[in-house]
């Protein structure tokens, strides 16, 4: 065996193993979260396995080597003799739901047996798994990573469509097509009370958490369908559709309903994961291989989960998907919005 023959292979090791190590790591994440380990240790100078025990009514025993993990991941601080805290940045990502630095919700209740063997035998049918087949998990994992920026919507997005804030401050229509559990939309419909939102999704668990979770609010109501099944012309004064073209089964299908939809002045915003027009350019996004393994297990998944879908994936809408979609649909102008405030996503605006 030659020294490069052996270096090569030792590095190659160091990134497999390292592979290894981020899923070990994500579960106790996980498990971290689901018993509010991180919470109890906030704010404090140090914690250690027996005083965490106490405040926490765990076993100490379970905690020790929980705590012993993260320290060893530098997820938590170790500070010697077995003391750990939870530092003000790591406090930020795994704790506050309003940041924009919010990560925790990325580490999600694994997908189960069934899904995972389903995922497998779709290499073999072509028929992926739809995110409604997910269940309640998936929707959490995506009310908590999109919940930060949807709180900038009304702020910072909307004011940036032209002349939709003062449409929907008068009181104007609202669709949501692939609203999810609403939490984008009902905050836009806190925002803009004169207004009346409708979200459509076509998974049922997300809806039936969406009418109960909402039913407080007045001027939104909820309905299973699909984008492609709109048949409401000349109705809306803006549609939105956030983290979800690239979902779809058939997007071309909900781009001609929606330019049916809208009102000659309305405007379509879309949010979606901000790719590039080409694979060598995605190689560039420090998460590319995050992003194609979740587009496996869930975006692409969800986009071929009907024969014939158009499979796009996590980094399938890229600026050029989109402009060639919306211009074949009828839409006059495809505009990438100008705002940094999302690392994630691209924002465009579309006008019939």
């Amino acid at each position: 065996m030659s020294d490069d023959y052996r270096d090569r292979m030792q590095e190659y090791a160091q990134r497999l193993m390292g592979y290894k190590t981020g899923e070990m790591v994500s579960l106790m994440v996980h498990i971290g979260d689901e018993l509010g380990l991180y919470q109890a240790i906030a704010g404090q100078d140090s914690v250690d396995a027996a005083g965490l025990a106490a405040s926490t009514g765990l076993h100490e025993r379970w905690l020790s080597e929980w705590l012993r993990g993260q320290g060893a991941a530098g997820i938590i601080e170790h500070l010697g003799d077995e003391q750990f805290r939870l530092s003000d940045v790591a406090a930020e990502a795994l704790l506050d739901t309003e940041s924009p630095a919010y990560l925790q919700g990325y580490f999600f209740k694994p997908p189960s047996h069934e899904i995972v063997e389903r995922t497998i035998d779709a290499f073999r049918t072509g028929v992926g798994v739809s995110w409604g087949d997910h269940g309640d998990s998936a929707s959490h994992f995506l009310c908590r990573t999109n919940r930060p920026f949807h709180l900038q919507l009304a702020r910072k997005i909307i004011p940036l469509l032209d002349g939709v804030a003062d449409r929907l401050s008068e009181g104007g229509a609202v669709l949501d097509v692939g609203c999810g559990s609403g939490t984008a939309l009902t905050e836009l419909a806190k925002a803009f009370p004169a207004s009346q939102f409708v979200g459509l999704d076509p998974a049922e668990n997300m809806i039936r958490e969406a009418k109960e979770r909402y039913k407080h609010l007045p001027n939104v109501r909820f309905e299973v369908g699909y984008g492609e099944s709109l048949d409401q012309p000349n109705t809306y004064d803006l549609v939105t559709t956030f983290d979800c073209m690239h979902d779809m089964t058939d997007p071309v299908g909900t781009m001609n309903a929606v330019h049916r939809a809208l009102k000659p002045a309305g405007s379509w915003l879309i949010k979606d994961i901000r790719a590039n027009d080409t694979y060598q350019e995605n190689l560039e996004i420090p998460v590319a291989s995050m992003m194609y393994g979740f587009s496996v297990l869930f975006c692409m998944s969800s986009a071929l989960s009907q024969p014939g879908g158009a499979g796009l994936g996590t980094l399938g809408f890229p600026p050029n998907v989109c402009e060639r979609l919306g211009y074949d649909a009828g839409f006059k102008q495809v505009r990438l919005l100008d705002f940094d405030g999302d690392p994630f996503n691209n924002y465009f605006e579309l006008k019939p």
